[in-house]
């Protein structure tokens, strides 16, 4: 028996709500930021990103936690000075559209929130909601970032893993 799953159910937290009414609150233009509507193809978007960035076993299983099967060169830092998403701005460019997808899991069950905007926005959208894993992809599927559950900043993919290595050496000469 197929279960059917509804996103609108009410056994999903009010991550999404949140996020709507950070949008609100803070004036924010669907230019800087915005949710996908259930009518795009987040699924393509989501099986692009497992099929580009991970390396799939179990049978073609897609990975509970995407970060921790990366086939692409991937740096990591933790035990930052600040919190990881702000350094996001000093990886991606500030007038680049990208993917912001966040983690949130209910009953053990996990559901991925896809959003498109501007770095900085979602910076202030990271700031104001909580996450349990987000990931921010280039929409030409170049790079991927992530923040997991031990705030653990991790990149990968075409440049970014160097960026953050280079990130990595001005923070070591400039903690704060």
């Amino acid at each position: 028996m197929r279960k059917e799953r509804n996103l609108l159910r009410k056994n999903w937290s009010n991550l999404r709500a949140e996020i709507a009414n950070i949008i609100n609150k803070k004036e924010i233009s669907k230019e800087d930021f915005r949710p996908l509507s259930t009518n795009e193809n987040w699924e393509k978007i989501e099986n692009n990103i497992i099929n580009i960035f991970c390396n799939l076993s179990h049978s073609n299983k897609k990975p509970t936690w995407i970060w921790t099967d990366f086939k692409l060169d991937t740096f990591a830092l933790s035990n930052l000075a600040q919190r990881p998403e702000n350094y996001l701005d000093k990886l991606v460019d500030e007038e680049e559209n990208v993917w912001y997808i966040v983690n949130e899991t209910i009953n053990e069950s996990d559901k991925f929130w896809f959003y498109e905007g501007k770095i900085k926005t979602i910076q202030i959208i990271i700031g104001e909601s909580w996450f349990s894993e987000l990931y921010i992809v280039s929409k030409k599927y170049e790079w991927l970032i992530t923040i997991n559950h031990h705030d653990t900043l991790i990149a990968t993919g075409k440049t970014m893993s160097d960026k953050l290595r280079g990130l990595e050496i001005i923070i070591k000469k400039n903690p704060n």
